[in-house]
């Protein structure tokens, strides 16, 4: 969640002791205006702003090395005026490119394998995908590393399904870098930069890497969900499960559970464990986890809308001793927090990417339960991004009125208005469906249902260009995320 809209003070422009050469022009790194130690301070003031109506914001937990830290790289490649290809950082606002060979907050190994790439295409005479011409190769390129195995994986993205001789480019591309595991090709024909593929074909090894947190391992591939700073979210899980004081007597609900990293992590505390999650292959993933903890017995994850399967679980009459949510950023579903307080587990561990939509999410929690511990968490260090851990427990609430005082100007409101970005639209469809949908797709179904679109998607520079058609069920899904956001 990006905190704060406003411009840090001249007072507090002391750069920290690495300096990005590139950071007006990529504004990535929106806070590297600040040493480390005022970000924190930075981030802990907006972060009471916007929960310390519900309770004591303790100290935020910061990074012990805030830099190098993201295990998933990305970079565009295009070819300039000249023809030189370049690669870096995508720039939506714009469709541009901010050329770099290497970021402080990138993982050093992902991109000099970026770097490798970009000159392997030259020497094998391969050029960048051009969105105009239709003509080149390679969009983008996705790197994941795993951070305790080493283990890497390397996906090429084309904008058509041509790659010249991709057999002999991939065997370069090993040799160059030995440390790379696998190496797969997706193609994206979509609007959207940094989309992936519906399908990965496999070039080089098994097509997934392997991963150690928190002492489990976890099979990650280019579509799984995975914290991209390992540190950070090794420090949060560890305090969201202590924080559940689960038990061995406990049945636990992994709620918006993905790939099951929490639920597998915590099922060594509790008797049983049961995950939800409506993304079908993040379910598979979860599952195919189990198996790599050697996980049968006491751990299930369903696929399915999280707000109906607890309400379905409320009419059986299911208890649950404790319950982990880590919603999108959209936050959880209604029907899951009215549910939730019907079933009335003894502890509630909320963690948010958005604690605008957390706060929001609380107020209807917060009729039964009191939040006893908030904890923030930078899992982004030098940008305005921040988790928060929210505990709720029952208890008696206090009838006095308690005046809450946020900053309008500091908040994001679109988790409080009728409305919703095209961002979150997309997450909403991304989280319940596990369907991506471009902006285009977004700007026709809005226009067939007499919303403003303002800006206007379908139109092309070309005359005669062909304009893709929103799929029926990806105008479902849509439709649904307008309903949700009460747009319709």
């Amino acid at each position: 969640y990006e905190i704060g809209s406003g411009l840090v003070g001249s007072e507090m422009c002391i750069r920290d002791s690495k300096k990005c050469p590139v950071a007006k022009k990529c504004s990535g790194c929106q806070l590297s205006n600040m040493t480390y130690e005022q970000q924190l301070e930075w981030k802990q003031k907006d972060t009471e702003k916007l929960l310390g109506g519900f309770g004591k914001v303790s100290e935020i937990i910061g990074a012990d090395d805030p830099y190098n830290y993201r295990n998933k790289v990305q970079a565009v490649f295009r070819s300039d005026r000249n023809g030189r290809i370049i690669s870096g950082v995508y720039q939506s606002s714009r469709n541009g490119i901010v050329g770099i060979d290497s970021c402080m907050l990138d993982d050093k190994r992902a991109d000099e394998i970026i770097v490798g790439i970009r000159e392997l295409l030259r020497s094998f005479k391969l050029h960048p995908y051009d969105e105009g011409t239709e003509c080149g190769f390679l969009r983008h390129v996705l790197v994941r590393v795993g951070k305790n195995t080493g283990e890497i994986l390397v996906t090429l993205v084309g904008g058509n399904s041509m790659f010249p001789k991709k057999h002999d480019f991939v065997k370069a591309l090993v040799k160059r870098f030995p440390d790379i595991t696998t190496v797969t090709f997706s193609v994206n024909r979509t609007p959207e930069m940094l989309l992936l593929g519906e399908n990965n074909e496999v070039l080089y090894g098994e097509g997934y890497i392997t991963d150690i947190l928190c002492g489990k391992r976890f099979r990650i591939s280019p579509h799984s969900f995975y914290q991209i700073n390992h540190a950070q979210t090794e420090k949060l899980y560890d305090y969201a499960i202590k924080a559940a004081k689960l038990t061995k007597k406990d049945v636990l609900l992994d709620a918006y559970s993905g790939i099951g990293t929490i639920g597998i992590i915590a099922s060594d505390y509790v008797k049983q464990v049961q995950g939800i999650e409506y993304n079908a292959s993040a379910v598979r993933d979860a599952v195919k986890n189990c198996h790599e903890n050697g996980l049968t017995r006491n751990i299930a994850f369903n696929r399915g809308d999280a707000g109906e399967f607890l309400e379905k679980k409320t009419k059986l009459g299911t208890h649950y001793d404790a319950v982990i949510l880590d919603p999108a950023r959209t936050g959880a579903d209604r029907k899951f927090l009215n549910s939730l307080l019907k079933i009335a587990p003894e502890r509630i561990v909320y963690i948010s990417c958005n604690p605008a939509t957390q706060a929001r999410d609380l107020k209807t929690l917060t009729k039964k339960y009191t939040v006893t511990d908030i904890q923030p968490f930078d899992m982004f260090p030098h940008t305005r991004h921040v988790e928060t851990v929210v505990l709720l427990s029952k208890g008696e609430i206090d009838s006095k009125k308690v005046r809450v005082e946020f900053s309008l100007e500091d908040m994001d409101m679109s988790g409080f208005q009728k409305g919703a970005t095209y961002e979150q639209i997309k997450a909403y469809v991304l989280e319940h469906t596990g369907l991506k949908v471009s902006s285009l797709y977004i700007s026709q179904i809005k226009r067939k249902c007499g919303l403003d679109v303002g800006q206007n998607y379908n139109l092309s520079k070309k005359e005669d260009a062909k304009v893709p058609k929103c799929p029926p069920e990806k105008e479902a899904a849509i439709r649904d995320a307008l309903k949700y956001f009460q747009m319709i």
